[in-house]
């Protein structure tokens, strides 16, 4: 019981002991902050307040960003905004009007909207046919410019291409690219309005070029370029521009069937440059004619040919026919110029007009053979035809 209560007193001693110290402890602890600090606050007043102080900003750490800075951006990014930068202003709007007939004969206007783009710094605009085909009023809508009643000039259902003309001067325009010169897996851009959205913008591809088109009636074919930047409804009529700022190819199609996806059209530009300079010329496309019914031709177990164009029959009298050509003679070349397929035939004739002379290279019975053949002017008869069928969307 004794020693419990000298153990209790020894301990209650120490503890007095040690809460004197550390009171003491805790006065020389604020004593020496205070001094801390007030050096602290001179130093600052003496660095950046005093006159001739120099005041200079800490070096970033390497893993600092600068907030207020842009980011930096890919050498193929700055590439595209500086070309949409560039073509944006000539992509203007296209708006026709149609007289449509409702409930009880009544008439009423219907207005469309699509795209189209200045190819001229004078006026001239491309679109496609299928955007203006029986309107009564086109309209262009140009970015910060107005609204412009729109002359046409000349429309083809063939190529599927328009050629309109405003009064207006000084315009942007887009320059056409030489197509033969577009190669698979370059970057082109895609620009127009689709579903009323101006001037929208969007990147891919060439997807194939020299792709073979079907014309629906007819036994004609084109190429056309195929691209995966995204095409919808209303950017018929605008451009596919390259890198360079050039237009590769008048966007004209998608294929739209379901679980297909990234397949879209353009009419290559070396055909528009044809066909926007006989609409300047003459009003219309001036087509050479051969007088024939064709089909592809593709066998890899005969010698030769392995690919070309077959003559199925010839019409009495045609150019063809006085050309000395056969039914079952397969067409692989014209002036020396490939031909391996219908579309690469008539894309070849549009290097033509009527009355032009040409070198014919063809098969007969295993054997090549030439001959000369001078074209007739195609009836205009010929030519209206719708260009796409119904699984596909403008």
């Amino acid at each position: 019981m004794v020693e419990q209560n000298y153990n209790h007193n020894n301990y209650n001693n120490r503890s007095r002991r040690g809460g004197s110290w550390a009171f003491i402890g805790y006065i020389s602890f604020g004593i020496l902050g205070l001094l801390l600090g007030a050096a602290l606050v001179y130093g600052l007043f003496c660095y950046y307040l005093m006159p001739g102080a120099e005041v200079v900003a800490p070096e970033p750490e390497e893993n600092e960003v600068d907030q207020e800075a842009p980011l930096p951006v890919s050498e193929r990014d700055a590439d595209i905004v500086s070309v949409v930068e560039q073509v944006m202003p000539a992509v203007v709007g296209v708006s026709s009007r149609f007289d449509v007939s409702g409930f009880g004969g009544q008439q009423f206007g219907q207005i469309e909207s699509a795209t189209g783009v200045v190819i001229s710094a004078d006026g001239y605009i491309v679109t496609n046919h299928h955007v203006i085909e029986n309107a009564e009023d086109i309209t262009v809508i140009m970015p910060d410019k107005g609204i412009f009643g729109a002359e046409l000039i000349g429309s083809d259902p063939m190529t599927d291409l328009a050629l309109l003309y405003i009064d207006k001067t000084d315009l942007t325009y887009i320059p056409l690219a030489d197509s033969a010169q577009s190669r698979v897996g370059e970057t082109v851009l895609a620009i127009g309005n689709p579903l009323g959205l101006q001037q929208t913008v969007t990147a891919g591809i060439i997807s194939a070029v020299e792709r073979q088109v079907m014309i629906p009636g007819t036994d004609y074919a084109y190429t056309f370029i195929q691209t995966d930047a995204v095409v919808n409804p209303g950017n018929s009529g605008g451009p596919l521009v390259n890198l360079e700022g050039e237009i590769v190819g008048i966007n004209t199609a998608k294929i739209a069937m379901g679980g297909v996806e990234g397949i879209g059209f353009s009419v290559p530009s070396n055909t528009v440059d044809r066909v926007t300079r006989d609409f300047l010329e003459y009003g219309k496309v001036l087509r050479p004619h051969m007088g024939v019914l064709i089909e592809d031709w593709l066998n890899y177990e005969d010698p030769d040919p392995d690919m070309g164009v077959r003559l199925v029959e010839i019409v009495p009298g045609s150019p063809a026919d006085e050309a000395g050509l056969v039914s079952g003679d397969i067409i692989v070349a014209i002036d020396d110029h490939s031909i391996e397929f219908l579309a690469q035939l008539f894309d070849r004739m549009l290097y033509y007009y009527p009355d032009d002379t040409v070198s014919i290279t063809f098969y007969r019975d295993g054997e090549t053979k030439e001959t000369t053949l001078t074209f007739d002017e195609r009836p205009d008869d010929l030519n209206e035809e719708p260009l796409f069928p119904e699984d596909w969307e403008d």
